[in-house]
């Protein structure tokens, strides 16, 4: 399994990722697990999220990360989730499990928020049964 941690939160920074990882791993399944920054980029930007996102093999997001400007607004990830058609469903810290379906494969963390608790949370979760296994 390769972890990849990237500032990416804009659809141009996502499609320059996503076709330098299918580059680098042309064999490998992409996995996206992205946080969306700010409620009125999410808005503004929604088609092309979507457009950028769908070039990974599965999709996942979490909530939209606020701002201390911007604490609310009329958009969710489940909004942009419906127009990702390579997944995106929700994925919340406390349940990184989804992610276990894949195996030997990249998932790219994506955002600029705090999607590193969700990175911790996920390499958590494989140390754990890690341990079990052996």
């Amino acid at each position: 399994m390769t972890i990849i941690d990237d500032y990416a939160h804009h659809p141009s920074e996502i499609k320059a990722t996503l076709d330098a990882a299918r580059q680098e791993y042309p064999s490998k399944e992409i996995i996206v697990v992205f946080q969306p920054h700010t409620f009125s980029r999410t808005i503004a930007l929604m088609d092309d999220f979507a457009k950028s996102l769908n070039l990974a093999d599965k999709v996942y997001l979490t909530d939209i990360y606020s701002s201390p400007r911007e604490k609310s607004g009329n958009v969710s990830s489940q909004d942009l989730g419906a127009k990702i058609t390579k997944g995106g469903e929700i994925l919340k810290v406390e349940n990184m499990s989804p992610l276990l379906d894949y195996d030997n494969d990249v998932v790219i963390f994506m955002g600029a928020g705090d999607i590193q608790k969700y990175e911790q949370a996920y390499e958590e979760l494989l140390s754990h049964l890690s341990k079990k296994v052996n």
